[in-house]
């Protein structure tokens, strides 16, 4: 499929094709066999016209220009931006009629200063002209994206990816574009929106008109006649642009045209530009500009540019837009940034609309790539290559586990032995709270940090195969999104914790459940019935569990003997050795257990150890991705 980069200019208006998987640059689609197209429109025994067409002198009615500097003020403005965008897609359709079924995505370009919200409802209006899935770029990101993937204007891609400001001068505003290590950054797109070459058109027309004897006639004719108004101001316009082609040439000698304006009556007006009379237009104050002066608008927003950019000054400023080729503009930029390589676009004209393609490829490109790291990191992906890999953590974990469940149970007995623990239930919630303790421990994770490591790496294997392809397809190094060697490391502890998260307490608590049953069962004998051992500590233990029976009872005696203060020289008989071997006897079934239960779905192992992945290895994924799409924006 096909991108379209659409630049409807204040003054002029280009348009570019671009594959979005080819490495050719933008196409220049001509619109009336130009590479770029007055903005004017009206109409012609019932058709649209635009461009030269749309001039009075031609027939045209009600023609209109620099209707998109209106926009925002005007609004009968969006009605004369549908038209001509509706005359565009005309011409465009009349030169390669089945190109719309091609583009995939419109690209526009629209000034800085506009909001998310006006740019919504220009889509929109671009969208009803006929042109399909719109998306509004703001004007300086394409001229940056066309300065970086130029191959004609040859800037060293090291000075492009450290620093840049790009400034765009159309016929109704200027725009900056500052941009650090390939990324906008914050409050990077700004201007003034008032500020534009069409405001020195003005200024000229206005100049013109108090020196005509016809002056006061002609501003009734325009009054009355808005398309002889947009007639004088393209012609005005023509005379600018010709002045700044060639300034050397008419800075002594004017350039002079005289216009023709026929409506009641047959009026005439001189258009006469030299340096000297240019001097005084960029200098002379301006109703459009608050009454000051189109030179020290630009300074103040040059200023603007360069605090913000103070921190990280620009190593290059790019300038682009029709305007930009005036000599005073360029000379002011250089003056604002005398460290920086300035540089020119050499089509300014057409450079926004082989920008907006550019955006339109690398939207495309992002879009596709947050939402496939987004899908590997926490989506459906990460969780199918967990589910079918788990299994290979429950033996080390059970077995992990057991061994701290057996060490704290010997050491709560050992307290409870030597009189720090009053009576076995006691004894019971002492091992229960040392087991939650050792669960959650460094030392617990530690014990499992080899057979996670393995396990790890033929995730990061499955997982990266997947990231390279990516990466491929969306113009990232591969390396970039590397998750094996010192990336892995970084992450490991906190996938180490989140595995243990990962346990659930329905799993821990069954195991604890199990270890305490077989600790009571050392304790009180192996039924509770009796303190049984040898020797003279182990007569008297069964002495007194034999008054406890003969008075309370079988049913009674293992609660009484639970809830006891049992004389520390009683204690002795439950030794270290007992408490083992009882917990050993166990061992294969308890991790039996311990297996079963991490492989049993209702349990919900394999569900935490995917949730808990997805907020350390998926945050670091994404992480990774952030940076790595510098690859992309740039």
């Amino acid at each position: 499929m096909k991108i379209l980069g659409f630049d409807l200019g204040d003054g002029e208006s280009s348009v570019t094709l671009l594959d979005e998987n080819s490495t050719v640059e933008p196409r220049v689609l001509p619109l009336c066999g130009r590479a770029s197209l007055l903005s004017a429109v009206g109409q012609k025994d019932g058709k649209i016209v635009i461009g030269e067409a749309a001039s009075v002198l031609s027939g045209a009615l009600d023609a209109k220009v620099r209707f998109k500097s209106r926009y925002l003020t005007d609004p009968q403005a969006a009605a004369d931006v549908r038209m001509f965008a509706q005359g565009v897609m005309t011409e465009l359709l009349s030169q390669e009629p089945g190109l719309m079924a091609e583009v995939s995505r419109t690209v526009v370009g629209c000034p800085a200063g506009w909001g998310d919200g006006r740019r919504e409802q220009y889509a929109a209006l671009l969208e009803s002209a006929g042109f399909p899935n719109v998306h509004v770029v703001p004007e300086p990101r394409a001229a940056f994206l066309y300065a970086r993937h130029a191959r004609g204007l040859r800037i060293d891609p090291e000075l492009m990816s450290q620093s840049a400001m790009v400034i765009d001068i159309g016929s109704s505003t200027t725009d900056f574009a500052y941009i650090v290590d390939g990324h906008q950054q914050d409050l990077a797109l700004f201007g003034d929106t008032n500020l534009g070459g069409g405001v020195l058109d003005e200024m000229i027309l206005e100049r013109a008109l108090s020196a005509s004897a016809d002056g006061q006639e002609m501003m009734r004719v325009f009054k009355e006649s808005p398309a002889w108004k947009s007639y004088c101001e393209l012609e005005v316009r023509r005379i600018k642009e010709n002045y700044f082609l060639d300034e050397e040439k008419w800075k002594d000698k004017a350039l002079t045209r005289p216009l023709v304006i026929c409506y009641d009556k047959t009026l005439m007006l001189d258009i006469s530009l030299n340096g000297q009379a240019m001097e005084e237009v960029i200098h002379a104050p301006s109703a459009v500009l608050g009454g000051r002066s189109f030179v020290s608008c630009l300074n103040d927003a040059l200023k603007a540019a360069q605090k913000v950019s103070r921190d990280c000054p620009p190593k290059v400023v790019i300038l682009t837009g029709g305007a930009s080729r005036m000599t005073f503009f360029r000379e002011a930029c250089k003056a604002a940034f005398p460290q920086s390589l300035v540089v020119l676009c050499p089509e300014p004209e057409c450079s926004i609309a082989r920008g907006l393609s550019y955006a339109g490829r690398v939207d495309v490109h992002l879009q596709v790539f947050r939402q496939e790291v987004a899908s590997l990191a926490h989506g459906e992906r990460l969780a199918s290559a967990v589910n079918a890999s788990a299994h290979e953590l429950y033996a080390p974990m059970a077995h992990a586990l057991f061994s701290a469940a057996r060490k704290s149970a010997l050491e709560a007995v050992a307290l409870w032995r030597c009189g720090k623990i009053k009576t076995i239930d006691a004894l019971d919630d002492r091992v229960k709270e040392k087991m939650e303790k050792a669960f959650s421990s460094d030392e617990l994770a530690a014990r499992i940090e080899g057979e996670l490591r393995v396990w790890m790496e033929e995730l990061m294997q499955t997982l990266e195969s997947e990231l390279t392809s990516l990466c491929v397809r969306c113009g990232v190094p591969p390396e970039h999104m590397s998750l094996s060697g010192a990336k892995l490391d970084a992450g490991l502890s906190g996938v180490r914790l989140s595995l243990l998260d990962a346990m659930g307490m329905d799993i821990l608590s069954g195991l604890m459940g199990v270890v305490l049953a077989v600790v009571g069962a050392s304790v009180c004998g192996g039924g509770g019935l009796a303190l049984v051992g040898t020797g003279p500590v182990g007569m008297a233990a069964g002495a007194v569990a034999g008054v406890l029976l003969a008075v309370v009872g079988k049913g009674s005696m293992e609660k009484t003997l639970r809830r006891a203060n049992i004389p520390v020289i009683l204690r002795q008989v439950v030794t270290d050795t007992a408490v083992k071997h009882g917990l050993s006897r166990q061992r294969e079934e308890i991790e039996r257990a311990v297996i079963k239960a991490l492989a049993d779905p209702q349990n919900g192992f394999s569900a935490r150890l995917y949730e808990s992945l997805a907020n350390t290895l998926g945050t670091q994924m994404e992480r990774m991705a952030r940076n790595a799409e510098m690859s992309i924006c740039a």
